[in-house]
């Protein structure tokens, strides 16, 4: 059996009950028997998880010396980190959007969300919601301004007094776009977030003061012709270990992989650092990009295709 821990507990509950629900046959034990052999495993079989790397050692480090809030709302569940050093009167706000088939608890652990945060060494705070897990679930947060004064009333440090910023991956492009009317929305990062929500392209236009930051894997069609119409793109091939090109309107497309996006700890630090908020005070700016992988690298059978994401 395959199991996928970056997805979360309740993906690897659905992944055992699709396993034996499927129609029985004789050469596939049922769930008695794969229960009742428990006991007949080989101990030596059992390969203990890899102890930490010392990456993973210096970025939880990192995250132990933050200050981290687990704020319970009617909305669900909000995560808010902010690193050591954080400075409010220089610091961003930055929104990171889930995308489907994952909670906001299992994201923030599975897709070790805090060490990535504390790995762009930017000066943030950084808030993560509940966000819709499925195409036709409501979205639960349609209001930002909302959002942010619920965070604001929930912990007891200053908010940034600087930009605000929206990071998406996948499904979460239909929060995303619900929220460019907001004027204080200067910066809207997608991981393959596209999906043929083109609004992105005529919010970009309406002001010079406006980034956005696009990289795509499986969306490359819909991002190839939206950045055909925004002629002042830079475009890159890849993930450059060195980091992005200074740009407003950033393309890149990679083969990565649509999870792998954030759960390598590559493209997610890249593009917080691509942004121009500046770093916090002593940050982990020497520490390589990357982190080891958790999940299995067959393809993840639970992952949205484009058709069950299209708007």
């Amino acid at each position: 059996m395959v199991q996928y821990s970056v997805l979360g507990r309740s993906l690897r509950v659905a992944a055992v009950m699709l396993a034996f629900t499927t129609i029985a046959r004789a050469d596939i034990p049922s769930l008695t028997d794969f229960v009742l052999s428990a006991d007949k495993v080989d101990p030596s079989a059992l390969t203990p998880p890899p102890p930490p790397t010392p990456q993973e050692i210096a970025l939880t480090e990192r995250v132990d010396a933050g200050r981290h809030w687990r704020l319970e709302t009617d909305r669900g569940p909000i995560h808010v980190w902010t690193p050591a050093n954080y400075d409010a009167a220089t610091a961003a706000t930055i929104v990171f959007v889930h995308g489907y088939f994952v909670t906001v608890d299992d994201a923030w652990n599975d897709y070790r969300l805090p060490q990535q945060f504390a790995l762009s060494g930017i000066n943030a705070m950084f808030i993560v919601p509940q966000s819709p897990m499925a195409k036709r679930d409501p979205l639960t947060w349609p209001s930002l301004t909302a959002l942010v004064k619920t965070v604001k009333d929930g912990v007891d440090v200053a908010m940034p007094a600087k930009r605000l910023v929206a990071v998406g991956h996948s499904g979460a492009y239909r929060t995303l776009a619900n929220w460019l009317p907001n004027a204080q929305l200067d910066t809207v990062v997608l991981l393959d977030a596209l999906y043929g929500e083109f609004r992105f392209m005529p919010w970009i236009r309406a002001s010079k003061d406006r980034r956005l930051v696009n990289i795509a894997y499986e969306t490359d069609r819909y991002s190839n012709e939206m950045h055909a119409y925004l002629p002042s793109t830079v475009r890159v091939d890849g993930l450059p270990a060195e980091g992005f090109p200074e740009a407003r309107i950033l393309y890149a497309k990679t083969d990565v992989g649509h999870w792998q996006l954030v759960t390598d700890g590559v493209a997610l630090p890249l593009a917080l650092r691509a942004i121009g908020v500046p770093a916090v005070e002593d940050a982990p700016l020497d520490l390589p990009l990357g982190m080891p992988l958790r999940c299995d690298p067959v393809k993840n059978a639970f992952a949205p295709a484009l058709a069950e994401v299209d708007p």
